[in-house]
């Protein structure tokens, strides 16, 4: 009846509009597998899925799982194994905070040191290191660019520079604080630290023969600009407890006691920051590490 007849004629205007429609905005028919492949990723762990539409025919069948088979990185930055060795001159200088590391760790490390002497004694253009230069010369050194320190521990592992060797082994050995921002604060301390040091580096008196003008810049180090660093450092210190961070021994507590137990051997630098408490209880913690005292009363004497 008449029903009937306006049912066929709704229909066949919904077919005739849903003809009308561009291609491209009429509902996608399901194809697979094309559809499963287009869609289909890597994941995190190296496995393919397929993501297959709530309508999709259950009949569907999906490609095969299949890992993906990863290379092991090559170079340098492998596992550590066997024993640490630390490369550097016969010497205290850059390597000696990595050293001190070690030692509050309580680390064992073959502390391989390249001997050198001088034709001319202090004048380093007729230094002679045989053994460093044939180690460079052998390609052992290139990882660090032909230089030291560097650390080493197995046939997987080297890493040049010294501030990442440091921040590396204080990471490795639980002396980055406690949490991200602790870390972040053992960083920002030990960069203050540089800032001193940097300081006193650029006045050149590494090298200067004029000991007039050297004992000059050295009286108004002392007297004057290291105490004023002092101060400052000690303002920015967070931690008010014999640490620097944390509330425990961290990187940032071995390079304090660094500058200011173990930098400048011939001078009182103990009158810099005699009004400066924090600095002051950092020091006497340090100063009562065990295995840091032992190193500090075992290692070879040297020039530098």
């Amino acid at each position: 009846g008449l029903k009937e007849a306006i049912a066929v004629c709704r229909g066949k205007r919904i077919e005739q509009a849903r003809m009308a429609q561009p291609r491209s905005s009429r509902p996608a028919r399901l194809r697979l597998p094309a559809l499963a492949a287009l869609i289909c990723g890597l994941t995190g762990a190296g496995r393919l899925f397929v993501a297959v539409p709530p309508h999709a025919s259950r009949s569907v069948r999906a490609p095969s799982m299949r890992t993906v088979q990863t290379a092991r990185a090559a170079g340098p930055y492998g596992e550590p194994s066997g024993t640490w060795t630390l490369r550097y001159f016969d010497g205290r200088g850059v390597a000696e905070t990595a050293r001190m590391i070690l030692a509050v760790a309580g680390e064992e490390y073959e502390d391989f040191r390249y001997k050198f002497s001088f034709s001319t004694p202090g004048d380093f253009s007729t230094i002679k290191r045989e053994e460093f230069d044939a180690d460079q010369a052998a390609g052992k050194l290139d990882y660090a660019m032909g230089k030291v320190p560097l650390l080493q521990a197995g046939p997987d592992f080297q890493l040049p520079q010294s501030k990442a060797i440091e921040r590396y082994l204080a990471g490795r050995f639980g002396l980055m604080g406690s949490t991200p921002e602790e870390a972040a604060w053992v960083d920002a301390v030990c960069e203050h630290v540089r800032d001193v040091n940097d300081a006193y580096r650029s006045k050149g008196l590494f090298g200067m023969k004029d000991e007039e003008k050297k004992a000059e810049i050295n009286k108004k180090w002392f007297g004057e600009e290291l105490p004023a660093f002092l101060k400052k450092l000690e303002a920015a210190l967070p931690g008010p407890d014999g640490h620097a961070v944390g509330g425990k021994t961290s990187l940032a507590d071995i390079v304090l006691f660094k500058l200011l137990k173990d930098t400048w051997s011939n001078q009182d630098v103990a009158a810099t920051y005699a009004d400066c408490p924090k600095l002051n209880a950092i020091v006497a913690t340090m100063d009562a590490h065990a295995d840091l005292k032992k190193w500090i009363e075992d290692r070879p004497k040297t020039m530098f």
